[in-house]
Parts: structure tokens; C-alpha cells; sequence
């Protein structure tokens, strides 16, 4: 069952890559919340790879790792199939690592992947892929703005180890009706906004779909027609998320805001191949099918109602109430005929793996400015977790018109945790030019059998050398209690989200992070920061090959290790007239230390050693622009085995003569895959008609040499020694786009 759980893996990645080719926890500030509330601006649609923040907003926090992007920086950001796409854009940024190629992966300063804090709205996101990570799950038509950390925590954020990303989404237009019209490769796009009151409540609606099933379906039609029914292909893939919020204002010193978020994808597939039993002479006796197919499901719904009062010019709050549901779910099959006695016999199994997972969170923030000097933010929350995974294996035989079942196990486990939290942090002047950010959160975990209490201070200062130099430091500690679990690298539904228990222990970090942050002549600006990170508690999987994780041994599969990670890095930009460049540069390592892998520290799989992007936008006229972009980093990380002590010999009938060896591993992830890198360019057509509409044209393409980077990697033996053999599948990928704004 395991081996056909992989074919249908392999299948989905492969089918992925194949429509390519054949394309040729916490809220936000109160008072910037209550503040978004004015009309936006058109904006143009440009797409190139390049990360371009308000660089003076994000200078002036005291905070270091902090990236600050809007929605008309995320529409300018990196783009898969013309559609820009959030995570791929912070994929971009030094200290970030991206894992598979064009997955959604997000490993920052070492992380583990899931050690992320994805919030939508004050919503947590579990589920932040679509098209086995293609896309992301944020609609960047509907987005207001992105608050982007890597280290330099303040207090208010908990619950995870390397980074934050917190989304917030724009309330609608309170005058005029308008919104964005797009038409991609592969998903279209619908955003309106408007008035439901003219100057008191108003709406914004987005949803996203793609259209690849109404060209698979043809397609699959048409091969299954020529193969004339003895290999029969079944495939189908849709995805969809669909954004809407309500704003209306009370009074002038209230704002209510309702939001919901609903994102889902559904990949089925499957092989039907005829199977022959023949005679002494050649000739076909009898026939029958061995059926293999498999559905993957996952997606998550979020839902919010927020208060925003202000009580005075100095103090203001936010009062919260937010629910969170993610789901994914993974469902194989198989049937394998064969001829005996006479009668039809088939071998049945069928599995089916869940994993649910329901919070809802109440939580209160209060923001006050008691003196110039001094800008506190305080407030508390309480979070209830359930998390609901399950497992069924069932397997029987049919022989005839006789059923025979001899194998039916379900398991399945109910975790329930409450995590409530406080937190302080002010935001002072200590000294002309010197600033702070101090604050401490007391993080709590109740499992059954046991209570977590766990303190985390947070400190950054930064010290504003001149106007356009700044030093920055920051000390954070960090605790998460969740944690995802899963057997493969696959950005696939294949995973667990568990939590802490009374035999597992939440996950520890401490980062510290220093750097320089200049603004230089003629639209130039160059930061340099180190940082240095340690983990703890963190697991990683230790059992016999599996596609999901056992749900009822999960606490005994798991082995617990440690991290480390430790580098520097280099961003460069120049903003000119109609030029803009970005240019950055990390050089990291990323470690582990596993006992029962290995008795000393070794590299992480995604350990790049090095990673380079330079990316590059020129505006000809305000009709026609291009943009480029080059990423390199070093290879990942794999574990192979070499050539070790001699076993024996094998000879063929031919005559040829084999001899075999034990494979000795001389540790975790001991070779470097090939580095990787590619260009995307593009350019966009914009023309303003005469009624306001804006309309672009775009057409980029994605690894415009062509380069196939490896996607996979196996060992194999060939005439008696050990080959490697990479894999790529992802080539070149022109795409284009048409989008209207009105």
C-alpha cells in the first residue's frame, strides 16, 4: 500500500510539472487598523521579482529582520503562471530559503517549515498552498499590506519560532464602486469593492479560481480515446479561495470589521491499466483492470469580527473574536486483478488519512501613547485548540461473487489544548537618536496531564548614527506549541499538525540579531545584519517508510533534536526615475544534531550555503515596462549511502559477474545536490482608456535558459558501484495574463 501511496505522489508532482509545460498569533496595531479605511489608489499590475518596501517605514522601526509590503509592492512582486504571489515574494528576500522548486516552502534562518505564523486577518492559516504550493492562499487583490518578520519579535506576536507573516486585508471603497478583472494561464481572478452605505459601510469581495480542470478534462478524454480503453487515465484538479469583508463605522470612534476566508484544493487522480492472462500459443484468455488512484484534499476557513474604539488621541483598542479550521485529508486505493480457478480474483486495499484542525480565539489590544517617549501596547487572549487526526486501513480480497475481508484498522486521536497569553511591550526613546523595543510575553499551554508556563522577553534597541545610518540589535525567545509533523518534503496535505503533551515538549528558539542600516545618495540604500539562532525540542521523523505520520505513535515515531543556525546578509537597492534594482546576498549554515541519527552535528537539507538575487524593473514609458530577475543559491542536502564492506557475488545467466556491498551512511544529509538558479523576465503592456479603466497585458517567462534544476534525487547501482541521478522536470515556462482595472 505504501509503494502505491508513492505512485500517486509521484503521479501529482508529475502532473503538476506537465501543466506547466503544456502551458508554454496576534492582531495588528489597533491604530493602523483603524486607520485603513480611505479609498486606495489604481494601481498597475507589474509583476517583475523584486522586493521593494517602503524603505523609510521599515528603517525607522526599532525592529530588526522586519520587511514592510503594501499591495501595490505585492502586485509588483514575483509572479507563477502572471499571477503575483505573496510567498514566493518573500521567498525572495536574504535569509529565506524556498525548499522544493516553485513550492510554496518558507524556511527562514534555519527553520523547520513549520515554524511559521501565517495570519490572515488575526486568523491563524495552517493550510497556505495551492497547487501542491504553486500558489499561495493569499489573494494579493484583496491584501492591504504584509508585515513580514524574521527576527526582532516585539511582543505581541507568539506561538512560533522564525517568523511572522502577518496579512491584513483592505476594507472596501466607502464611495465608489470598483475592482480588478484578471485572466491568467491557469485561474482567473474577481476583486470588487464598494459602498453598502455611501460613508458608513462598506464591502470587499475577492475570489480566485483556477480553469486548469477544463483543460485537463479534454485532454485526459482524448489519451484515454487513443489508448481505446486498456489504459485508462483519470485526473482532475481544482482550487478556489474566496475573500469577503464588511467595515462599517458607528461613530467616529468606532469601527466594527467582519471577515471569512474559504480556501480549498482537490486533486484526484488514477490509472485503470488492463491486465491479460495468456494462453500456450500467445493468445488472450482472459482479462481484467488493476486500478490505482488516490484524492488529496485540504484548505482552511477563517472567520473574524473585530471592534476598533478609540477612546482618546493617546489610546486606542482592538476586541476580537476569530475562528480557524483547517482540514487535509489523503485517500488511496487500490484493486489488483488476476485469473484463478476459473473466476475473477482481485486484491482490494483502500486507506484514508485526516487531519483536522478547529481554534477559536478571543483577544483584546490596547495601544497607548502615555507621553512623547513612550508607545505602549498591551493585551491578552485565549485560544482554544482541537485537533482531530484519524487514520483507516481496511484491506479484502474478492474472489468471484465471495468477498473475504481480512484486515479493517481505524485509529484515531483527539488532542485538545488551551493556550492563553499576555503581553506588554513599550516602544521608548532613551536618548536622542536611541530607541527601544522592551516587552515580555508569558505564554501558556494546558494539556491534559500537563501545564506549560513559559516567559518570553523580547529586546530590541536600535541607535540612529545620522539621519541616513542606523545600528540595530535584537534578543528574542520564542515557544511554539504545535507541531507539524510529516514524512516527506512534498508540499503536499501528507502532514500532521499535533500538539504539545504531557511526553512532548513545546519547541524553543533564542535568535539574536544585529546589523546596519544605511540610506545612501541618489536613491540608494544598503543593510547588512547578522544574526545566530538556536532550537530546541524539535522532531523530526524516525520511523519505517511512510507517505503520512502514525497517528496514534506519533509520540514515540518522532526522535527529538536540536538546531543551530548562524550567518550574515547583504541587501543592496537602487530606486531610480524609471530603474529600480535590488540585489541581496546571505551566506548561512543551518545544522542539526539528531542522537539517534547521528552522534554529531551535521547540515541541515536545507542547508544553502549561499543565495544570490538580483532582480531588476525599467519603465520605458507609462505604457510599457520590463523586469528581471536571477536567483542562485548553493544545492540542498540529501542522505546517500557509499560503497562499504564486501558481501558478495552475483552471477547472471549471461555470464556477467556483480558484486554487491553493505551501503554504509557516513551521515544525515552528507551530499550537496547541484546548485540551483535560473532568469525570469517579463514585460508589461499598460494602457489607461478614456473611462479610468486600466488595462495590462502581461507576458514573462519563467527559467528562461531552461535550466532543470533538481526537483528529486536517487542513488542507484550500475555494474556494481553507486550512481547518483537528479532529476528536473520544471523547463521553461512562458506564460501571460490580461488583466482589467476599473
Amino acid at each position: 500500500m505504501r509503494t502505491d501511496a508513492l505512485k500517486i505522489l509521484s503521479v501529482a508532482a508529475v502532473l503538476c510539472a506537465g501543466a506547466a509545460q503544456a502551458a508554454a498569533q496576534a492582531p495588528q496595531e489597533p491604530r493602523r487598523q483603524a486607520a485603513a479605511t480611505a479609498a486606495p489608489e489604481l494601481q498597475d499590475t507589474l509583476t517583475a521579482a523584486r522586493v521593494s518596501a517602503d524603505r523609510l517605514r521599515t528603517a525607522m522601526r526599532t525592529q530588526t529582520g522586519l520587511v514592510r509590503l503594501d499591495s501595490k509592492e505585492l502586485n509588483r512582486g514575483f509572479a507563477v503562471f502572471s499571477t503575483p504571489d505573496l510567498i514566493k515574494t518573500l521567498q525572495l528576500l536574504p535569509g529565506v530559503a524556498s525548499g522544493t522548486e516553485l513550492m510554496s516552502g518558507l524556511f527562514v534562518h534555519g527553520g523547520t517549515g513549520g515554524d511559521n505564523l501565517f495570519l490572515l486577518d488575526g486568523s491563524s492559516i495552517y493550510n497556505t498552498s495551492h497547487l501542491i504550493g504553486l500558489f499561495s492562499a493569499f489573494n494579493t487583490d484583496v491584501v492591504d499590506g504584509v508585515d513580514f518578520y524574521k527576527s526582532g519579535f516585539p511582543a505581541r506576536y507568539g506561538g512560533r519560532l522564525s517568523s511572522v507573516v502577518d496579512v491584513t486585508t483592505r476594507d472596501g471603497d466607502l464611495y465608489d464602486l470598483h475592482g480588478t478583472f484578471s485572466l491568467g494561464l491557469i485561474d482567473g481572478r474577481l476583486q470588487l469593492e464598494g459602498p453598502l452605505v455611501r460613508g458608513r459601510t462598506s464591502f470587499q469581495f475577492g475570489l480566485r479560481r483556477t480553469w486548469m480542470d477544463t483543460v485537463t478534462i479534454p485532454l485526459i478524454a482524448y489519451a484515454n480515446k487513443e489508448n481505446r480503453g486498456e489504459d485508462i487515465i483519470r485526473g482532475h484538479y481544482a482550487f478556489w479561495d474566496l475573500n469577503f469583508g464588511v467595515t462599517h463605522h458607528l461613530g467616529s470612534r468606532d469601527v466594527l470589521r467582519l471577515r471569512f476566508f474559504n480556501g480549498m484544493d482537490r486533486l484526484k487522480l488514477g490509472d485503470k491499466q488492463l491486465n491479460k492472462d495468456y494462453g500456450e500459443s500467445g493468445e488472450v484468455l482472459h482479462s481484467g483492470y488493476d486500478d490505482l488512484g488516490g484524492v488529496l484534499k485540504w484548505g482552511s476557513t477563517t472567520a473574524g469580527l473585530m471592534w476598533n474604539h478609540t477612546f482618546s488621541d493617546r489610546l486606542a483598542s482592538r476586541a476580537g473574536l476569530y475562528y480557524s479550521y483547517n482540514v487535509s485529508s489523503v485517500r488511496f486505493s487500490t484493486r489488483y486483478w488476476d485469473w484463478d480457478d476459473g473466476m475473477d480474483y482481485y486484491m482490494c486495499a483502500e486507506e484514508s488519512d485526516r487531519s483536522g484542525i478547529d481554534g477559536i480565539r478571543a483577544a483584546a489590544d490596547f495601544d497607548w501613547e502615555p507621553a512623547a517617549a513612550h508607545h505602549i501596547r498591551f493585551g491578552a487572549s485565549w485560544e482554544h485548540h482541537a485537533y482531530l487526526p484519524d487514520r483507516s486501513l481496511r484491506q479484502w480480497e474478492e474472489f468471484g461473487k465471495q468477498k473475504k475481508e481480512f484486515s479493517n484498522q481505524a485509529v484515531g486521536s483527539s488532542y485538545y489544548g488551551e493556550e492563553p497569553s499576555v503581553y506588554i511591550e513599550d516602544e521608548m526613546t532613551l536618548l536622542p537618536g536611541l530607541t527601544a523595543n522592551a516587552g515580555v510575553r508569558a505564554a501558556l499551554f494546558l494539556v491534559k496531564g500537563k501545564a506549560y508556563v513559559l516567559p518570553e522577553p523580547r529586546f530590541a534597541l536600535r541607535y540612529d548614527v545620522s539621519d541616513a545610518v542606523a545600528l540595530k540589535g535584537s534578543y528574542t525567545l520564542m515557544n511554539q506549541f504545535e507541531h507539524r509533523l510529516q514524512t516527506t518534503y512534498v508540499d503536499l496535505p501528507t502532514y500532521l499538525w499535533l500538539p504539545t503533551t504531557s511526553g512532548i515538549r513545546p519547541m524553543h528558539s533564542q535568535q539574536a540579531a544585529a546589523g546596519i542600516y544605511t540610506r545612501l545618495p541618489h536613491g540608494m540604500h544598503l543593510d547588512v545584519e547578522g544574526f545566530w539562532k538556536s532550537l530546541e525540542h524539535i522532531y523530526e521523523y524516525a520511523g519505517p517508510a511512510s507517505i503520512y505520520p502514525p497517528v496514534d505513535r506519533w509520540e514515540t515515531a518522532f526522535t527529538e533534536g536540536r538546531g543551530r543556525a548562524y550567518g550574515a546578509e547583504v541587501a543592496f537597492g537602487w530606486e531610480g526615475e524609471k530603474t529600480d534594482v535590488d540585489v541581496a546576498y546571505t551566506l548561512s549554515w543551518s545544522e542539526r544534531f539528531f542522537p539517534e541519527f547521528s552522534d554529531r552535528w551535521f547540515r541541515d537539507r536545507n542547508d544553502n550555503r549561499h543565495k544570490f538575487n538580483i532582480t531588476a524593473t525599467h519603465r520605458f514609458t507609462k505604457r510599457f515596462e520590463i523586469y528581471g530577475g536571477w536567483v542562485y543559491h548553493s544545492g540542498s542536502r540529501m542522505s546517500v549511502g557509499s560503497q562499504g564492506k564486501y558481501q558478495g557475488t552475483i552471477e547472471q545467466a549471461d555470464g556477467r559477474i556483480f558484486h554487491y556491498y553493505d551501503r554504509v551512511y557516513t551521515g544525515p544529509n552528507n551530499i550537496k545536490l547541484p546548485d540551483y538558479h535560473r532568469l525570469d523576465v517579463g514585460m508589461n503592456f499598460i494602457k489607461q482608456r478614456k473611462d479610468g479603466k486600466i488595462r495590462t497585458w502581461n507576458f514573462s517567462v519563467y527559467n528562461a535558459y531552461c535550466r532543470l534544476n533538481t526537483v528529486y534525487a536517487d542513488i542507484q547501482v550500475e555494474d556494481g558501484k553507486y550512481v547518483g541521478n537528479s532529476y528536473g522536470i520544471v523547463p521553461i515556462i512562458p506564460t501571460f495574463s490580461y488583466t482589467l482595472r476599473f
